[in-house]
């Protein structure tokens, strides 16, 4: 149905607050409804006493509360069924989900349980001279943008990547709020809450909300040497990342691994230590503000995209680094 609204489901933390890629979401959402003259709708999946006003500020024209849970708990056959129920009354045109751990889990849920087709991590939308959502993602290892578009069923749906699209403050006039009551009520073994040691919840830094992060990668030779370079992050106000091949040996977790298969993020300063700079990870932080490259290896790619680069090992670089910034050994 054209011109019956964009959706925007929304994400949300433990404590009921909303994720940053909620207000990214709103704001590639207002940017396709200037294209396309619709509204941008929020779906939030959380107990009606949640505060929603502030998503009238970032590009939401109308916000739907979906109230069948408390904050902290996330039933996901409860959050299909409320999300496919209210998509099916409101017949939006697309509908956008974050690409988050949850929101991974929850979009192809929806989509199968409406028959719609989906396109996954999308780092870009436009919208065609039909009026087409053009969906648009890396593929190919990165070496090319898939343009795909969904033109036999409706809503056309897609997941976002945090940290690729820019908040865009909005202040719409006459925001609605609306209460949509549900009764799906599950089995208390169905019912997972997060808690404070869930890599999920918090225990890993987010380093999608960093402004300075600093990522290790195979050239880092010692799992004693990252721990000194995650002292290092720590004390200039960083948080500690890395690359695929690090995740692999068990030295990090994987919500801190940077690139096509981990997370996309742009912070302002982007340390790549021992990243030689694979064509997968250039994906994931090539929009950063500013890039320090470190490697032994002067011709490595990840120098073509640096503001500053050393042809130098990791470990001297660190010694270096360590007594420039005043750094104490923990």
């Amino acid at each position: 149905m054209k011109n019956s609204g964009i959706a925007v489901v929304c994400s949300i933390e433990n404590d009921g607050s909303f994720k940053n890629v909620t207000f990214e979401l709103l704001g590639a959402a207002r940017n396709l409804a200037e294209k396309t003259g619709e509204k941008v709708i929020a779906l939030v999946c959380a107990g009606e006493n949640c505060d929603v006003s502030i998503l009238g500020e970032f590009g939401a024209d109308k916000v739907f509360v979906l109230s069948h849970r408390k904050v902290g708990f996330f039933e996901l056959e409860a959050d299909v069924s409320a999300i496919s129920s209210i998509i099916t009354e409101i017949s939006p045109s697309t509908v956008l989900f974050p690409a988050t751990d949850y929101g991974r889990v929850l979009a192809p849920e929806v989509a199968a349980r409406l028959h719609c087709g989906i396109t996954a991590d999308c780092t870009d939308f436009d919208i065609d001279s039909e009026g087409r959502l053009v969906q648009i993602r890396p593929a190919l290892g990165g070496n090319i943008l898939a343009h795909i578009i969904s033109p036999s069923t409706l809503p056309q749906m897609a997941t976002a990547r945090p940290s690729v699209f820019k908040k865009k403050e909005f202040k719409v006039e006459n925001f609605e709020k609306i209460i949509v009551k549900n009764d799906f009520s599950l089995l208390a073994e169905k019912v997972l809450k997060l808690d404070e040691n869930s890599i999920i919840s918090g225990d890993c830094e987010k380093i999608e909300d960093a402004d300075i992060v600093v990522s290790v990668g195979s050239g880092v030779s010692s799992c004693e040497l990252m721990q000194r370079i995650g002292n290092f992050a720590r004390s200039i106000g960083g948080v500690l990342a890395c690359s695929r091949k690090i995740v692999e040996k068990g030295w990090l977790e994987q919500p801190r691994q940077v690139g096509q298969s981990g997370k996309t993020i742009t912070p302002e300063i982007y340390f790549a230590i021992g990243i030689s700079g694979a064509v997968q990870h250039l994906a994931g932080m090539k929009s950063s503000g500013f890039i320090v490259a470190v490697n032994t290896d002067k011709s490595a790619e990840i120098f073509n995209y640096s503001d500053i680069g050393f042809v130098m090992d990791a470990e001297e670089w660190l010694d270096s680094a360590e007594k420039f910034f005043k750094i104490r050994p923990e």
